[in-house]
Protein backbone atom coordinates (compact mmCIF):
# COMPACT_ATOMS: atom_id res chain seq x y z
CA UNK A 1 0.00 0.00 0.00
CA UNK A 2 1.49 3.32 -1.08
CA UNK A 3 1.04 6.58 0.74
CA UNK A 4 0.96 9.95 -0.99
CA UNK A 5 2.07 13.05 0.79
CA UNK A 6 -0.07 16.05 0.09
CA UNK A 7 1.06 19.55 1.01
CA UNK A 8 -0.70 20.81 4.09
CA UNK A 9 -0.90 24.24 5.63
CA UNK A 10 1.73 24.96 8.19
CA UNK A 11 0.35 24.54 11.72
CA UNK A 12 1.36 28.08 12.56
CA UNK A 13 -0.77 29.40 9.71
CA UNK A 14 -3.84 27.48 10.84
CA UNK A 15 -3.23 28.55 14.42
CA UNK A 16 -3.90 32.15 13.40
CA UNK A 17 -7.61 31.34 13.16
CA UNK A 18 -9.77 31.50 16.29
CA UNK A 19 -10.18 28.09 17.91
CA UNK A 20 -13.91 27.86 17.22
CA UNK A 21 -13.52 28.87 13.57
CA UNK A 22 -10.65 26.42 13.14
CA UNK A 23 -12.74 23.61 14.58
CA UNK A 24 -15.66 24.36 12.22
CA UNK A 25 -13.78 25.15 9.01
CA UNK A 26 -10.29 23.68 9.47
CA UNK A 27 -10.91 20.69 7.20
CA UNK A 28 -12.35 22.90 4.48
CA UNK A 29 -9.35 25.25 4.62
CA UNK A 30 -6.97 22.30 4.44
CA UNK A 31 -8.71 20.85 1.38
CA UNK A 32 -8.69 24.21 -0.39
CA UNK A 33 -5.01 24.62 0.38
CA UNK A 34 -4.20 21.17 -0.97
CA UNK A 35 -6.13 21.83 -4.15
CA UNK A 36 -4.40 25.19 -4.69
CA UNK A 37 -0.85 23.98 -3.97
CA UNK A 38 -0.91 20.54 -5.60
CA UNK A 39 2.15 20.48 -7.84
CA UNK A 40 2.67 24.21 -7.35
CA UNK A 41 5.98 26.01 -7.03
CA UNK A 42 7.23 27.54 -3.75
CA UNK A 43 6.05 31.00 -4.79
CA UNK A 44 2.46 29.80 -5.15
CA UNK A 45 2.61 28.06 -1.79
CA UNK A 46 3.92 31.21 -0.11
CA UNK A 47 1.11 33.18 -1.71
CA UNK A 48 -1.47 30.70 -0.43
CA UNK A 49 0.05 30.88 3.05
CA UNK A 50 -0.20 34.64 2.89
CA UNK A 51 -3.83 34.46 1.82
CA UNK A 52 -4.62 32.13 4.72
CA UNK A 53 -2.83 34.41 7.18
CA UNK A 54 -4.64 37.49 5.84
CA UNK A 55 -8.02 35.74 6.04
CA UNK A 56 -7.32 34.55 9.58
CA UNK A 57 -6.41 38.09 10.60
CA UNK A 58 -9.66 39.38 9.10
CA UNK A 59 -11.62 36.76 11.01
CA UNK A 60 -9.97 37.78 14.26
CA UNK A 61 -10.50 41.50 13.63
CA UNK A 62 -14.11 41.07 12.39
CA UNK A 63 -13.26 42.59 9.00
CA UNK A 64 -14.93 40.03 6.75
CA UNK A 65 -18.01 40.86 4.70
CA UNK A 66 -20.15 38.73 7.04
CA UNK A 67 -19.17 40.61 10.22
CA UNK A 68 -20.41 44.04 11.39
CA UNK A 69 -17.06 45.85 11.25
CA UNK A 70 -16.33 44.46 7.80
CA UNK A 71 -19.75 45.52 6.51
CA UNK A 72 -19.17 48.98 7.96
CA UNK A 73 -15.85 49.38 6.13
CA UNK A 74 -17.47 48.10 2.94
CA UNK A 75 -20.22 50.71 3.21
CA UNK A 76 -17.85 53.50 4.26
CA UNK A 77 -15.11 52.84 1.68
CA UNK A 78 -16.58 54.79 -1.29
CA UNK A 79 -17.47 57.80 0.86
CA UNK A 80 -14.11 57.74 2.64
CA UNK A 81 -12.21 57.53 -0.64
CA UNK A 82 -14.31 60.36 -2.06
CA UNK A 83 -13.51 62.50 0.98
CA UNK A 84 -9.80 61.72 0.71
CA UNK A 85 -9.78 62.55 -3.01
CA UNK A 86 -11.65 65.79 -2.33
CA UNK A 87 -9.16 66.84 0.35
CA UNK A 88 -6.15 66.19 -1.87
CA UNK A 89 -7.81 67.84 -4.87
CA UNK A 90 -8.71 70.89 -2.78
CA UNK A 91 -5.15 71.18 -1.53
CA UNK A 92 -3.81 70.90 -5.07
CA UNK A 93 -6.31 73.50 -6.32
CA UNK A 94 -5.40 75.94 -3.55
CA UNK A 95 -1.67 75.48 -4.23
CA UNK A 96 -2.18 76.04 -7.96
CA UNK A 97 -4.24 79.17 -7.31
CA UNK A 98 -1.56 80.60 -5.04
CA UNK A 99 1.10 79.84 -7.62
CA UNK A 100 -0.91 81.65 -10.31
CA UNK A 101 -1.44 84.73 -8.12
CA UNK A 102 2.14 85.01 -6.93
CA UNK A 103 4.67 82.77 -8.61
CA UNK A 104 7.57 84.18 -6.59
CA UNK A 105 6.43 83.45 -3.02
CA UNK A 106 3.98 80.55 -3.48
CA UNK A 107 5.36 77.34 -1.97
CA UNK A 108 5.75 74.48 -4.39
CA UNK A 109 4.43 71.07 -3.29
CA UNK A 110 6.99 68.43 -2.39
CA UNK A 111 7.39 65.25 -4.35
CA UNK A 112 5.86 63.28 -1.49
CA UNK A 113 2.73 65.40 -1.36
CA UNK A 114 2.40 65.23 -5.14
CA UNK A 115 2.65 61.45 -5.10
CA UNK A 116 0.01 61.22 -2.36
CA UNK A 117 -2.32 63.42 -4.38
CA UNK A 118 -1.82 61.42 -7.57
CA UNK A 119 -2.20 58.05 -5.82
CA UNK A 120 -5.38 59.14 -4.02
CA UNK A 121 -6.98 60.63 -7.12
CA UNK A 122 -6.05 57.56 -9.16
CA UNK A 123 -7.57 55.33 -6.48
CA UNK A 124 -10.78 57.34 -6.64
CA UNK A 125 -10.90 57.09 -10.42
CA UNK A 126 -10.38 53.32 -10.32
CA UNK A 127 -13.07 52.95 -7.67
CA UNK A 128 -15.52 54.82 -9.91
CA UNK A 129 -14.96 52.22 -12.62
CA UNK A 130 -15.32 49.31 -10.20
CA UNK A 131 -11.62 48.36 -9.96
CA UNK A 132 -11.57 48.13 -6.18
CA UNK A 133 -8.50 45.84 -5.76
CA UNK A 134 -6.36 48.42 -7.58
CA UNK A 135 -8.02 51.24 -5.66
CA UNK A 136 -7.13 49.50 -2.39
CA UNK A 137 -3.54 49.03 -3.53
CA UNK A 138 -3.17 52.71 -4.44
CA UNK A 139 -4.78 53.71 -1.15
CA UNK A 140 -2.21 51.60 0.69
CA UNK A 141 0.54 53.30 -1.33
CA UNK A 142 -0.82 56.73 -0.40
CA UNK A 143 -0.88 55.70 3.26
CA UNK A 144 2.75 54.61 3.08
CA UNK A 145 3.72 57.92 1.49
CA UNK A 146 1.76 59.83 4.14
CA UNK A 147 3.51 57.96 6.95
CA UNK A 148 6.85 59.15 5.59
CA UNK A 149 5.83 62.80 5.70
CA UNK A 150 6.24 65.04 8.71
CA UNK A 151 3.37 67.39 7.84
CA UNK A 152 0.53 65.24 6.57
CA UNK A 153 -3.18 65.75 6.77
CA UNK A 154 -4.60 64.13 9.90
CA UNK A 155 -7.78 63.14 8.06
CA UNK A 156 -6.27 61.29 5.11
CA UNK A 157 -4.83 58.36 7.05
CA UNK A 158 -8.09 57.16 8.67
CA UNK A 159 -10.02 57.76 5.45
CA UNK A 160 -7.59 55.75 3.34
CA UNK A 161 -7.28 53.09 6.03
CA UNK A 162 -11.01 52.41 5.71
CA UNK A 163 -10.52 51.66 2.02
CA UNK A 164 -7.56 49.37 2.67
CA UNK A 165 -9.40 47.44 5.41
CA UNK A 166 -12.57 46.80 3.42
CA UNK A 167 -13.26 43.12 2.60
CA UNK A 168 -11.37 42.32 -0.62
CA UNK A 169 -13.93 39.83 -1.95
CA UNK A 170 -16.85 42.29 -1.94
CA UNK A 171 -17.66 45.58 -3.64
CA UNK A 172 -19.69 48.55 -2.39
CA UNK A 173 -23.17 49.12 -3.72
CA UNK A 174 -23.61 51.14 -6.92
CA UNK A 175 -25.75 53.71 -5.10
CA UNK A 176 -22.96 54.37 -2.62
CA UNK A 177 -20.43 54.77 -5.42
CA UNK A 178 -22.61 57.33 -7.18
CA UNK A 179 -23.34 59.30 -4.04
CA UNK A 180 -19.63 59.22 -3.17
CA UNK A 181 -18.97 61.03 -6.46
CA UNK A 182 -21.55 63.63 -5.46
CA UNK A 183 -19.88 64.06 -2.06
CA UNK A 184 -16.48 64.53 -3.68
CA UNK A 185 -17.83 67.12 -6.12
CA UNK A 186 -19.80 69.09 -3.53
CA UNK A 187 -16.87 69.27 -1.11
CA UNK A 188 -14.31 70.14 -3.78
CA UNK A 189 -16.14 72.76 -5.84
CA UNK A 190 -16.28 75.41 -3.07
CA UNK A 191 -12.47 75.37 -2.97
CA UNK A 192 -12.08 76.02 -6.71
CA UNK A 193 -11.13 79.70 -6.59
CA UNK A 194 -10.07 80.15 -10.22
CA UNK A 195 -13.17 79.15 -12.17
CA UNK A 196 -15.72 79.64 -9.37
CA UNK A 197 -14.61 82.60 -7.25
CA UNK A 198 -18.11 83.24 -5.90
CA UNK A 199 -18.61 79.71 -4.61
CA UNK A 200 -15.15 79.72 -3.08
CA UNK A 201 -16.17 82.53 -0.75
CA UNK A 202 -19.00 80.36 0.58
CA UNK A 203 -16.72 77.46 1.45
CA UNK A 204 -15.82 78.91 4.85
CA UNK A 205 -19.46 79.25 5.92
CA UNK A 206 -21.39 76.67 7.86
CA UNK A 207 -23.67 75.93 4.90
CA UNK A 208 -20.68 75.22 2.73
CA UNK A 209 -19.27 72.91 5.41
CA UNK A 210 -22.43 70.97 6.23
CA UNK A 211 -24.29 71.13 2.92
CA UNK A 212 -22.53 68.23 1.14
CA UNK A 213 -22.86 65.84 4.07
CA UNK A 214 -26.49 66.81 4.65
CA UNK A 215 -27.32 66.31 0.96
CA UNK A 216 -25.71 62.88 0.69
CA UNK A 217 -27.13 61.78 4.06
CA UNK A 218 -30.69 62.74 3.12
CA UNK A 219 -30.38 61.23 -0.37
CA UNK A 220 -29.00 57.89 0.83
CA UNK A 221 -31.55 57.65 3.63
CA UNK A 222 -34.36 58.17 1.12
CA UNK A 223 -33.19 55.45 -1.28
CA UNK A 224 -33.97 51.78 -0.94
CA UNK A 225 -31.38 49.32 0.25
CA UNK A 226 -30.19 51.51 3.09
CA UNK A 227 -28.81 49.83 6.21
CA UNK A 228 -27.85 50.89 9.70
CA UNK A 229 -24.27 51.39 8.50
CA UNK A 230 -25.02 54.18 6.04
CA UNK A 231 -25.55 56.98 8.54
CA UNK A 232 -22.25 56.47 10.44
CA UNK A 233 -20.46 55.79 7.15
CA UNK A 234 -21.48 59.13 5.63
CA UNK A 235 -20.86 60.99 8.89
CA UNK A 236 -17.39 59.45 9.16
CA UNK A 237 -16.49 60.53 5.63
CA UNK A 238 -17.82 64.03 6.32
CA UNK A 239 -15.85 64.54 9.54
CA UNK A 240 -13.22 66.83 7.91
CA UNK A 241 -16.01 69.31 7.18
CA UNK A 242 -18.45 68.54 10.00
CA UNK A 243 -15.96 69.18 12.79
CA UNK A 244 -15.01 72.66 11.60
CA UNK A 245 -18.19 74.43 12.85
CA UNK A 246 -18.23 72.48 16.16
CA UNK A 247 -15.66 74.63 17.93
CA UNK A 248 -18.30 75.99 20.31
CA UNK A 249 -21.35 74.45 22.06
CA UNK A 250 -23.64 76.53 19.86
CA UNK A 251 -21.91 75.33 16.72
CA UNK A 252 -22.11 71.73 17.92
CA UNK A 253 -25.83 72.12 18.54
CA UNK A 254 -26.39 73.61 15.10
CA UNK A 255 -24.42 70.81 13.43
CA UNK A 256 -26.28 68.07 15.31
CA UNK A 257 -29.63 69.69 14.53
CA UNK A 258 -28.82 70.15 10.84
CA UNK A 259 -27.68 66.56 10.38
CA UNK A 260 -30.70 65.22 12.26
CA UNK A 261 -33.03 67.26 10.06
CA UNK A 262 -31.28 65.92 6.95
CA UNK A 263 -31.74 62.35 8.19
CA UNK A 264 -35.41 62.99 9.02
CA UNK A 265 -35.96 64.52 5.58
CA UNK A 266 -34.50 61.42 3.97
CA UNK A 267 -36.64 59.11 6.07
CA UNK A 268 -39.73 61.08 5.21
CA UNK A 269 -38.95 61.10 1.49
CA UNK A 270 -38.25 57.37 1.58
CA UNK A 271 -41.69 56.60 2.99
CA UNK A 272 -43.77 58.79 0.68
CA UNK A 273 -46.72 57.04 -0.99
CA UNK A 274 -45.23 57.88 -4.38
CA UNK A 275 -42.36 55.45 -3.78
CA UNK A 276 -44.79 52.71 -2.84
CA UNK A 277 -46.87 53.41 -5.94
CA UNK A 278 -43.81 53.08 -8.13
CA UNK A 279 -42.86 49.77 -6.57
CA UNK A 280 -46.35 48.36 -6.81
CA UNK A 281 -47.12 49.62 -10.33
CA UNK A 282 -48.55 46.72 -12.34
CA UNK A 283 -46.63 45.38 -15.29
CA UNK A 284 -48.08 45.66 -18.75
Amino acid sequence: MTHTTDPQPAPRILALYPRRYRAEHGDEITQLYRHATEGANPHTRRRENWDIAAHALRIRTALTSHQPLGRFTLTTAPYALAAAASLTASQATTTAAEAIRDTDTAPLPGIGGLMVCLATLAAGALACTGHWPRARALSALAMALLAAQAHASAWLLPLLATVVLMPPAAEPARTDRRLALLLAALTWLPTFPIALPVISTLGAGMIGQLGPTMTVLAWRTATKGRTTHHVPAILFAGLPWITTPTASPIGLTIVATALTLAWCAGRTAGTLPLNGMRRSRPRI
